[in-house]
């Protein structure tokens, strides 16, 4: 989301500029942009809002960030980075201006206000981004833990094996496994007794 120390971005483009970018309307539940797939555009969301879902193969999406009216992506991909397990989904009816690479530039290069809000905020999604792989990562982890457990535990919800088969069925190191277990034992969905585990659900 856009700060609003940094006032609206649609504000600071011409009306000539904006005339002359596509428009794109989608509905809710519509993908805008699709996890690997080529980004060719800029986006700014003038009505309605959407999410940004990391979308791992085999995990259940995770929702990043909202973007919603007066926010912005894409500017990733216009300069060269590349986002991968990540698509924007409407979450209501949206309305968005798309400017390509060529219009991008010419704005940045013409239009210091736009400039300056776009590295600032894409300097913060950088910083964020570490965050960001890291609540992700870990997410996944215990899912992917927690799924293996459910599936070889006893009739009184006891995990059959040792850890150090679990850790060889996750493909994890026992510090890895460890650190999950733990995060789940927080959580409440797990007990571990003297290295037995028991789901508590």
């Amino acid at each position: 989301m856009i700060s609003q120390e940094h006032g609206s971005l649609i504000e600071m483009i011409p009306p000539a500029a904006r005339e002359a970018a596509g428009r794109l309307f989608a509905d809710p539940g519509e993908t805008i942009l699709r996890a690997d797939a080529p980004a060719s555009h800029f986006y700014l969301l003038e009505a309605g809002s959407a999410k940004l879902v990391c979308e791992p193969i085999d995990s259940p999406p995770l929702i990043i960030d909202i973007y919603h009216a007066g926010d912005f992506f894409g500017e990733m991909e216009m300069v060269g980075l590349e986002i991968k397990d990540r698509s924007v989904v409407a979450l209501t009816a949206c309305e968005l201006l798309c400017f390509t690479r060529d219009q991008f530039f010419h704005l940045w290069d013409q239009e210091r206000a736009f400039s300056r809000t776009i590295l600032a905020v894409h300097c913060r999604r950088l910083l964020a981004a570490g965050d960001d792989k890291v609540y992700t990562d870990g997410t996944l982890l215990s899912q992917r833990v927690l799924r293996v457990i459910h599936g070889h535990t006893s009739p009184g919800g006891w995990f059959l094996y040792t850890k150090q088969i679990l850790a060889e069925l996750t493909g994890i190191s026992m510090r890895s496994l460890n650190r999950t277990l733990k995060a789940l034992q927080l959580d409440g969905l797990i007990d571990v007794q003297a290295g037995a585990i028991r789901l508590k659900y």
